[in-house]
C-alpha cells in the first residue's frame, strides 16, 4: 500500500512539474526575446543588448501610457479597497436573508468574462460621457479589483471573533473607533493584500481598456496589444519582462501578507 501510494505521488509530482514548466517555459523566453539586437523578434537571440529596454525608457509614448496605467490602477485599487473593505466587514459580520446572493453579485466581476463586462460598462459609460475618459477607466477597474479586497478582507476575518468587536462596543467605543482601532490593525495585512491584488488586476486589464480607453488616452497593455499588430519588436518583450518582474515583486509581497495574517481566535 505504501509503496502504490508512493507511486501515486511521484507521478503527481511529475505532472504538476510539467504544468508549471509548461506555463512557465514561454514566460522565460521572453528574457533571451528582449535582448535582440535586432528589430525583430528571434530565438534563439543572434546577440544580447540592452537596446530596446532602453528605447522604452527613452520613448515618450510608451511611459506615458506605463504612467498612465500606473495611476489608474493606483486609484481604482484605492476605491476597490475602501469599498471593498466595508462590504467585506458587513458581509461577516450582518446576518440577513439573501446574504448569500449579495455576496455573489459582489464578486461576481471575477466570474464573468472581461469582454461581457466590457461591453456592458462600454454602453452605460457611453451613455454617461464617460467612455474614453480616465475616470471611466478608473470606475470600471474598481469594480474588477473589488472581489479580490472582499475575499481578502473577509479571510482575514474569519480570524477575528465578533465578541472582539462587541465587547470594545460594550466598555463605550463607538462603531467608527472599534473600526479603527480594533478591526482595521487586526485585517490590515488582508487589506494590504487585497489592495496590491486590485492593482495588478487594473494594471494588466486590456479587454475594458479597449473599450474604454481613447486613441489618444492608451494604457500599457493596450500600447503592447497594437504593438502586437501594427509594430511586433522585441521592445515588446523588454515591455514584458519589466510586466513580469513587476507584477511578480507585487503577488510575492500579496502572498507573504496572506500567509502571515496572525489568528487571534482561541484554541
Amino acid at each position: 500500500m505504501n509503496a502504490r501510494r508512493s507511486a501515486i505521488d511521484r507521478t503527481m509530482f511529475a505532472l504538476g512539474l510539467f504544468g508549471l514548466v509548461f506555463l512557465i517555459l514561454p514566460v522565460l523566453m521572453l528574457f533571451p526575446l528582449s535582448l535582440e539586437p535586432g528589430s525583430s523578434l528571434r530565438f534563439p537571440p543572434s546577440g544580447f543588448s540592452m537596446r530596446w529596454y532602453q528605447a522604452y525608457l527613452s520613448n515618450r509614448a510608451w511611459l506615458d501610457s506605463t504612467i498612465r496605467s500606473l495611476e489608474i490602477a493606483a486609484y481604482s485599487s484605492l476605491i476597490a479597497t475602501i469599498l471593498g473593505c466595508g462590504a467585506a466587514i458587513a458581509l461577516s459580520r450582518e446576518h440577513m436573508r439573501g446574504l448569500a446572493v449579495f455576496s455573489f453579485v459582489l464578486i461576481s466581476p471575477m466570474l464573468i468574462p472581461h469582454i461581457v463586462l466590457a461591453i456592458a460598462m462600454y454602453s452605460v459609460f457611453a451613455s454617461l460621457g464617460l467612455a474614453g475618459s480616465k475616470l471611466g477607466l478608473v470606475l470600471a477597474h474598481a469594480v474588477l479589483g473589488l472581489p479580490f479586497v472582499i475575499l481578502n478582507v473577509a479571510s482575514a476575518l474569519r480570524n477575528i471573533p465578533a465578541d472582539t468587536e462587541n465587547g470594545a462596543m460594550s466598555l463605550g467605543g463607538s462603531p467608527v473607533q472599534v473600526l479603527w482601532d480594533i478591526t482595521l490593525p487586526l485585517v490590515w495585512r488582508g487589506l494590504f493584500a487585497g489592495a496590491i491584488f486590485a492593482f495588478v488586476v487594473s494594471f494588466d486589464e486590456v479587454v475594458v481598456a479597449m473599450f474604454l480607453s481613447s486613441a489618444t488616452s492608451s494604457t500599457l497593455p493596450k500600447r503592447m496589444l497594437d504593438g502586437i499588430f501594427f509594430d511586433l519588436s522585441p521592445m515588446l518583450a523588454a515591455v514584458s519582462v519589466c510586466l513580469v518582474v513587476f507584477n511578480v515583486a507585487l503577488a510575492s509581497i500579496a502572498i507573504v501578507l496572506t500567509r502571515a495574517t496572525p489568528s487571534t481566535r482561541s484554541h
